[in-house]
């Protein structure tokens, strides 16, 4: 898994980074406020999700050209959350009847589609040294 990260990020050179959650929210669902949206990554990366199985599995695949965020954000009952939000630059050649497209009434390539994810979900990314 790391020889496929490194080899198709080009670089030995690499951050992971996950979504964080302090403590255990009391709500499955509750309202959040950001307090603080920091970029941590501009260009090409790697996402791997968990996969449901009795050890550590992970499906990864290249992301193609994101802006990666970090989401400081504190919950109606006092739960506070760093997520990581990942927007997609060129949606061109995704299908127009896609979910984001649908839910947003946009045409891909039009904008970037961003999204959240789950704290189980680990973005992979060259480090600000190996890109400058």
């Amino acid at each position: 898994m790391v020889d496929f990260m490194l080899s198709e990020l080009g670089t030995n050179n690499i951050q992971a980074i996950t979504t964080e959650v302090e403590g255990k929210s009391s709500q499955i669902f509750q309202k959040y406020t950001m307090e603080k949206v920091e970029q941590i990554a501009d260009g090409n990366n790697m996402v791997c999700h968990k996969v449901n199985y009795p050890y550590a599995v992970h499906y990864c695949h290249v992301g193609g050209r994101t802006k990666t965020f970090m989401v400081s954000m504190i919950g109606v009952d006092g739960t506070k959350v760093k997520a990581l939000s990942v927007c997609h630059q060129d949606t061109s050649f995704w299908t127009p009847k896609g979910l984001p497209f649908v839910v947003l009434n946009v045409k891909p390539g039009t904008t970037p589609i961003c999204h959240f994810l789950l704290n189980d979900q680990i973005v992979i990314f060259p480090s600000k040294e190996a890109t400058n």
